[in-house]
C-alpha cells in the first residue's frame, strides 16, 4: 500500500485541490482499505494500486455528494520539473508549469481527473477503465477529448465549462 502513497496524494491533490483535504482524503483511502474485507485479485503493486486508485475516487465522490461543491486542482512536484542549469530554461519551465496548471485546474473533473491518472500517474487504461468503472474505449475517447480541450485552452487561452457531459 505505501509503495504507491506519493502517486495517492498526487491524486488527492488533483482531486481536492487543497493540501489539508488531500491528506484527509489520503487518511479516508487508507482507512477503506485497511478496513476492507476483500482486497485486489493478488497483492502486487500492479493489482494494489488501481484498487487503492478506486477507493480514493469513491471516497472522493462520496464526499462531493455530501457537500454539493466544486474543488479546485494542484498539480505538485513543480520543482521536480525545473531544469537547473540556466536561469532562462528555469523561468521557462516555471511559467510552462504554472500556465498547464491553470488549465487543468480549469477543466471539468471528469476530464481532469483522467489527465491526472493517465498522464501524470500514467495508469494504463484498462486500470483507469476499473477505477473509473467504464470500457477501456470510453476512457480512450474521454482522454483524446481532455487532452484536445487541454491543448486548445493551452494554445487559444480559451476557457472551459466546469462540467461536461460523460
Amino acid at each position: 500500500m505505501l509503495s504507491c502513497h506519493a502517486s495517492l496524494y498526487r491524486y488527492a491533490r488533483s482531486l481536492c485541490g487543497e493540501q489539508v483535504a488531500a491528506e484527509e482524503l489520503l487518511q479516508e483511502t487508507y482507512k477503506k482499505a485497511l478496513a476492507a474485507k476483500r482486497g485486489p485479485a493478488e497483492a502486487t503493486v500492479d493489482h494494489v494500486r488501481p484498487w487503492m486508485f478506486t477507493i480514493m475516487r469513491n471516497a472522493w465522490q462520496n464526499e462531493i455528494r455530501r457537500q454539493s461543491r466544486a474543488h479546485e486542482v494542484w498539480l505538485d512536484d513543480v520543482d521536480a520539473l525545473e531544469d537547473p542549469d540556466s536561469p532562462d530554461s528555469l523561468l521557462t519551465r516555471k511559467l510552462l508549469v504554472s500556465e498547464v496548471r491553470a488549465a487543468v485546474d480549469s477543466m471539468p473533473v471528469l476530464w481532469r481527473e483522467i489527465i491526472v491518472m493517465r498522464d501524470l500517474e500514467e495508469l494504463s487504461y484498462g486500470e483507469i477503465s476499473s477505477i473509473l468503472g467504464c470500457p477501456v474505449g470510453t476512457v480512450m475517447s474521454r482522454l483524446a477529448r481532455a487532452r484536445s480541450a487541454l491543448r486548445q485552452m493551452l494554445v487559444g487561452r480559451v476557457s472551459m465549462p466546469r462540467e461536461v457531459d460523460p
